[in-house]
């Protein structure tokens, strides 16, 4: 009888044990790493068998952090943020918020004044710590904890990335105009200027594809024009790619005759036909 009380009272305990599973890092290996550029500022935290806790700051738009998960989640469901304190303080834990948890490898997005806050948190040595169920049976408590262990020694490093981010991001680089002369398809030093700030930000953001729309004027036959279109748009390519654009990110069409925007009856007009499009789009 003792002995089937034993083998109940330990299924029943591992029961119990499997209901709950925790992710975090432990002491020794929690370490924070920054990834610096003028358009991004990352830093980056890895917890062990679940995925890493990210702050994003990218240059124009606001403070976010990110959690990324190894497994996808397969459902929205909710979690509760806390801020855990070390096991040595009265106060061990508070509540900070309630979130919605997305389906994807990346469950929980937190923007604004939350995603300060918690950063605040991480400077005192408090843990934010995220509590949901399990993806699968929406059975197990999960536990998800960032650790403030070996914070501080990024944390500086990640302000002056801030600090130096450039004022507006790649969602705001306008398009521009380059302009040829009569029947010609190189680029003058004036011209190649509309294109430096397309081209420092296709360099850090690889997601930002441009476009390239060459246009002639009516001048000479409609086959030539074409020709000559698609001369003055390999011209805008192989300009970008001599400044480290990657050919992957640019595409370009040549329109010929066939699209102007004042008319051929003027000088004044068909000195704005003989022209490249840059359009900058991001996927």
């Amino acid at each position: 009888m003792f002995r089937l009380f034993l083998i109940v009272f330990y299924l029943l305990l591992s029961s119990n044990l499997q209901a709950v599973q925790r992710f975090q890092t432990n002491m020794s290996n929690s370490s924070w790493d920054v990834l610096s550029s003028p358009i991004q500022c990352e830093m980056v935290h890895n917890i062990n068998h679940y995925g890493n806790a990210r702050f994003v700051f990218s240059s124009g738009g606001e403070l976010a952090f990110q959690l990324h998960a190894l497994e996808a989640a397969r459902r929205e469901s909710v979690a509760s943020l806390y801020s855990v304190a070390p096991f040595w303080r009265e106060s061990r834990k508070r509540e900070l918020a309630q979130l919605t948890v997305s389906k994807g490898d990346m469950p929980v997005y937190v923007g604004g004044n939350l995603a300060y806050r918690m950063l605040y948190e991480l400077q005192e040595g408090r843990h934010p710590t995220f509590h949901y169920k399990d993806w699968a049976g929406f059975e197990d408590d999960v536990y998800v904890s960032v650790s403030s262990v070996n914070f501080h020694r990024k944390l500086d490093e990640f302000k002056l990335c801030i600090s130096n981010a450039l004022p507006y991001g790649s969602d705001q680089v306008k398009d521009a105009i380059v302009h040829f002369g009569s029947n010609k398809s190189g680029l003058s030093r004036n011209q190649r200027k509309k294109l430096s700030e397309i081209i420092m930000f296709a360099k850090m953001d690889e997601e930002m594809k441009i476009d390239l729309l060459g246009h002639a004027d009516a001048r000479g036959r409609r086959i030539y024009n074409r020709k000559l279109s698609a001369r003055r748009a390999r011209a805008v390519e192989k300009y970008l790619v001599s400044k480290g654009i990657s050919t992957d990110q640019i595409s370009q069409k040549a329109l010929g005759e066939t699209r102007p925007v004042a008319s051929n009856r003027s000088l004044s007009g068909m000195k704005k036909n003989r022209r490249v499009e840059v359009i900058v789009k991001r996927e």
